[in-house]
């Protein structure tokens, strides 16, 4: 994946609140489409944890409020 990513075209397709989100989907964070390796939430589920990997291979992880719009992604085939 890291090393396809880059050469990857993107579409935008919809925006989600975080409890929509799923593991492998692609998402805007920060001027930066991701994707999504592990979501989970706390136990109030206010806040959700995303790990994710950029187009360089990086790992990460973001936190995002359970009120929060993310812009999904899908390839362009």
């Amino acid at each position: 994946m890291t090393a396809t990513m880059i050469d990857m075209e993107f579409i935008y397709a919809d925006l989600l609140s975080p409890s929509q989100l799923l593991e492998g989907d692609f998402i805007k964070l920060d001027d930066e489409i991701v994707q999504i390796d592990t979501i989970s939430d706390d136990s109030t589920g206010d806040v959700y944890f995303v790990k994710f990997t950029n187009d360089f291979g990086e790992h990460d992880i973001a936190e995002l409020n359970y009120d929060d719009k993310i812009e999904l992604f899908v390839i362009e085939e």
